[in-house]
């Protein structure tokens, strides 16, 4: 056990760093926004992200280090709730230190982070017996993300099949403490509900293999296959739990790739729960989870060595895009005009954080999200910013009288035009709408 804290130790340490020193990515920045307009929910998520982020900020400004502070707090806690559980403490520690995907999102403020804790905390009070702790798990995982919903009848299941019957009024007050956000779904006709549940529905199917391969990364080559040698078992008592947790989660977001493009990080939450599983195993399966444990860290290591500085070039590489908008904000900063209007909540969000600009993404231009149900101050004079395009924008023409200039910010490979636009208000109707 000593061992394992202070491995977990080390990961904190070392993801605060970091923490510290990477730019915001586009979304957590957008998620910053959301901090700064507290509410029971937000189009695009549930809305504990935005709690935890404002949590941070308080004491530490509105730094990089303010947005992540309490998300990788919550990270590193998630493990170490479910440290007692593990018949190999250190073993569940280097596996979870291990995993690529948590070594990138334990860094970085994203709804997967309170999903996870939730989900280690609704384990920790099943396998505890702690109805409490349970529903408070459940409640957490469903606050941070809408994917957090299914982990309640999988537990549901291991309840009855283990004839816990004192965890029932766990299973109760998990769904009562999403009532506040339900609450905010029901006032807002659904949206964010709806927009998840067809978020990937409405795109291309990625394809079973495609999503499959993209677990077998994000998890690690090894530990994936130890996990799926280990789900090959009939698992019994609390191992059960694990694999109810784990393997139906895997399946279910593989299939649903078939029907809808998918995102490889919707089965994160069960990886927590496989870790765990293969803490608890012994013999063979238990060295092989050893090994699993070892690569994934050697694969981490070489994943943050790339994150601080790129090792090689890479076509697209996500690395790339970090800070991509620091620049484009101060650029923007030295007009010296607000508001400036985007088409992406990206850009807007970029803007705010970096150079505390007020920025509203356009009403109806691009995807929809948060920024659709806050008001938009329009202004005789503003800035228009997009990602750079051939042509001049004619996006704006619906919202402002007349524009000019169209100057390139450039940014690496990354560029952006700034129009200067005047006379702007709703959106008018078009030529044809007339």
């Amino acid at each position: 056990m000593r061992g394992a804290w202070v491995a977990l130790s080390l990961v904190l340490a070392l993801r605060l760093l970091l923490a510290a020193a990477l730019p915001l990515v586009d979304d957590e920045a957008y998620y910053w926004v959301w901090s700064r307009r507290l509410d029971l929910g937000y189009f695009d998520h549930p809305p504990a992200i935005a709690w935890l982020i404002r949590a941070g900020t308080i004491p530490l400004g509105d730094t990089e280090l303010g947005v992540r502070v309490v998300p990788v707090l919550a990270g590193v806690l998630a493990a170490a709730i479910l440290l007692p559980f593990a018949r190999d403490p250190l073993r569940f520690a280097l596996l979870v230190a291990g995993i690529p995907l948590y070594a990138l999102g334990g860094v970085v403020a994203t709804p997967d982070v309170p999903l996870l804790l939730g989900w280690s905390l609704a384990l920790r009070g099943a396998l505890s017996r702690h109805w409490i702790l349970l529903g408070l798990g459940l409640g957490l995982a469903g606050l941070g993300k809408y994917t957090g919903y299914g982990l309640l009848p999988l537990v549901a299941t291991w309840v009855v099949l283990s004839r816990s019957w004192m965890l029932v009024p766990g299973l109760v007050l998990g769904p009562l403490l999403w009532a506040p956000n339900l609450y905010w779904n029901a006032a807002h006709d659904w949206a964010s509900l709806g927009f998840q549940l067809g978020h990937g529905l409405d795109r291309p199917p990625a394809g079973a293999l495609a999503f499959f391969g993209a677990q077998v990364g994000l998890a690690g080559p090894l530990f994936f296959l130890v996990f799926v040698l280990w789900a090959c078992r009939r698992p019994r008592g609390d191992d059960a739990l694990l694999w109810l947790s784990s393997v139906p989660v895997v399946v279910f977001f593989t299939w649903a790739a078939t029907r809808g493009s998918g995102e490889a990080n919707w089965a994160a939450a069960a990886y927590l729960s496989a870790a765990l599983a293969l803490a608890r195993v012994d013999g063979r399966l238990a060295r092989a989870a050893w090994i699993a444990a070892g690569t994934g860290l050697a694969l981490c290591s070489l994943v943050v060595a790339h994150l601080v500085d790129p090792l090689v070039p890479i076509k697209d590489d996500p690395v790339a895009r970090l800070g991509r908008g620091v620049e484009m904000a101060r650029s923007v900063q030295a007009w010296g005009i607000e508001p400036v209007y985007t088409s992406r909540y990206q850009e807007a969000a970029m803007l705010s954080f970096y150079g505390g600009i007020e920025a509203y993404a356009l009403p109806g231009v691009d995807r929809p999200d948060q920024y659709d149900y806050w008001p938009v101050r329009w202004a005789e004079e503003a800035l228009f910013v997009r990602e750079y395009r051939s042509g001049l924008s004619a996006t704006v023409d619906d919202f402002c009288e007349d524009r000019s200039g169209g100057d390139v910010v450039r940014e690496g490979q990354a560029r952006w035009q700034v129009y200067e636009v005047r006379g702007c208000g709703p959106q008018r109707p078009s030529e044809h709408d007339r």
